[in-house]
């Protein structure tokens, strides 16, 4: 299609979006995307698009239509963004959410969906959402993973509206857990871990479910100093033979003999994770809760605790696992392969943390289209790094300026060549300027392209037609629509580095007008990259 042609169509467009107003700008853009060997014609395209704007503006609205019309415009339908369903028993204002994350590791994109849905349902239902720390595990819970989780919300632009902490109502705990004792519906038990498991599987109970009021009370007394760790447990009275094993008298209340980051050694009874996150539910007042539906087997117990002690229950939703296709996500095991030199730390690229996303350059307003895109639905389905590129592709794409770099340079000398040249800093804005290229008669080229094309006419980008060879040669400017064209640097160059999504660290060369990128770019024919480091030039790789 012609230059003329383009113009035409996409100004007719951009019109009709526009109450009959075509921008000039805005149409350069879209030709440009269609046929980006037409960059380095900017100057012309220019001017013919400003021509035919002129023109088209001058038009009727209704004389636009039909035009339209007549040229047999198709429009490519924009993706309508995906709603959440309603909430059911939700009354407006008076709906709270929370998240409640344990502190043992640094969040990842599960965690950032359980945030971002119940975050967007607290909103729009002019509710309240609590961030609430689960941290009951003083040999897990670290300042730097409260610290991590804090950071990456408010990266992704999730605001709450209260922060808690389970560490802060422990004495509530004791209070709640001495009342059920009182009522019969707990008991302290001393039998070992692996004794409670095979009765539990088994559907045995041990003696001391039979244990008087007063003989649980005095050993409840016992544990706060006499009891090593895993030597008492409280229990609930339950059913030994209920068919949800997770009934069968699980454990409430145990010991742990380790410092905490947030108490020091105040205390050394902490709530189970069913007791800790059903009575803070009750506590809060949260009406409805979305999470991984790993925990679906624990609903009906927290149910039953919230019953006991008299709160509201809380409606809870099951959402699919979240989880990227060969990723590990597991804190254990991430901190395993940390240990063992696997992964470099916590942002290591091939996680999908926060901090790693982050630091890799995908950016807040495309994971939060993504995490969205994949609804509340308990059905599992893959979800692979393309997907999740394909979204920060479509928001990085307009961030990321322009630049030369190659990785596996081969040197080659061309004489003849012009001695500067200017390129655009994003082709879709040249309102951001240019960007002057020194040339010398030595040129860098990716290996791969020069065993490729040997012995063909190549354009270098931007520079001019050079035929590759043991002597290659300049052979004029003329812009040939099927001549491959394949990116270059020349002397002076700056040296960069870039790590990869495997781990790798890549040595490059780069122009040297990189010194002044910002945080995003883009290499051409490359790939997204950005800025880890200014004073050693250092990027990570972010995606096609």
């Amino acid at each position: 299609m012609k230059i003329e042609e383009l113009a035409r169509k996409y100004a007719l467009i951009n019109a009709l979006e526009f109450s009959g107003k075509a921008n000039v700008q805005a149409v350069i853009g879209k030709i440009i995307k269609e046929d980006e060997s037409l960059r380095e014609k900017i100057k012309d395209v220019a001017k013919i698009v400003a021509k035919i704007v002129k023109e088209v503006n001058a038009l009727s609205l209704e004389e636009q239509k039909k035009e339209f019309e007549k040229l047999g415009i198709k429009i490519e339908k924009k993706e309508e963004k995906k709603e959440l369903p309603d909430l059911p028993l939700a009354e407006f204002g008076k709906v709270i959410t929370a998240f409640p994350p344990e502190p043992s590791k640094y969040p990842h994109l599960g965690h950032a969906k359980a945030a971002l849905i119940n975050y967007v349902y607290a909103k729009k239902y002019g509710g309240m959402f609590i961030l609430r720390f689960e941290d009951t595990n003083p040999e897990l819970a670290k300042k730097e993973y409260y610290d991590a989780i804090l950071d990456g919300l408010k990266w992704l632009g999730i605001e709450f509206d209260k922060i808690d902490y389970i560490s802060d109502h422990i004495e509530r705990y004791y209070e709640f857990t001495e009342k059920l004792i009182k009522e019969e519906k707990a008991y302290v038990c001393l039998c070992k871990q692996e004794e409670i498991k095979k009765n539990r599987a088994n559907g045995i109970g041990c003696e001391h479910r039979e244990q008087s009021i007063g003989e649980n009370l005095s050993l409840w007394k016992k544990m706060f100093n006499e009891f090593k760790e895993k030597e008492a447990t409280v229990r609930l009275r339950i059913d030994m033979n209920h068919k949800n094993t997770t009934m069968r008298d699980p454990s409430i209340i145990r010991i742990i003999d380790k410092e905490h980051p947030r108490t020091g050694k105040k205390y050394r009874l902490w709530p189970t994770y069913d007791f800790g996150t059903s009575v803070m539910d009750g506590l809060e007042g949260v009406t409805h809760r979305f999470r991984s539906k790993e925990f679906e087997m624990r609903d009906e117990l927290q149910k039953y605790i919230q019953k006991l002690l008299g709160f509201k229950q809380t409606y809870i939703q099951e959402i699919a696992r979240f989880n990227l296709e060969g990723v590990p996500s597991s804190g254990r095991i991430i901190r395993q392969m940390i240990a063992e030199g696997q992964l470099y730390g916590w942002d290591d690229p091939r996680l999908t943390t926060l901090m790693a996303l982050k630091r890799r350059g995908f950016l807040p307003e495309a994971l939060k289209e993504f995490l969205l895109s994949t609804g509340i639905s308990k059905s599992e389905s893959t979800l692979t790094w393309e997907m999740l590129e394909s979204f920060n592709r479509k928001y990085l794409d307009q961030k990321a300026n322009r630049y030369f770099a190659v990785v596996n340079p081969v040197k080659i000398e061309v004489n003849g060549l012009a001695k500067e040249v200017e390129e655009l800093l994003h082709p879709d804005y040249p309102e951001r300027g240019k960007r002057k290229i020194i040339v010398s008669k030595d040129i860098y080229i990716e290996k791969n392209d020069y065993e490729k094309y040997f012995g063909n006419v190549v354009r270098l980008i931007g520079l001019g037609n050079i035929k590759l060879g043991k002597k290659p040669e300049y052979v004029g400017n003329e812009i040939l629509q099927d001549m491959p064209k394949i990116h270059w640097v020349s002397e002076p160059f700056t040296k960069i580095k870039i790590m990869m999504n495997d781990g790798k660290i890549l040595d490059a060369i780069a122009e040297p007008n990189i010194k002044d990128c910002n945080d995003y770019v883009q290499f051409v024919r490359f790939g997204f990259a950005k800025l880890d480091s200014r004073k050693d030039m250092f990027f990570y790789y972010t995606h096609r």
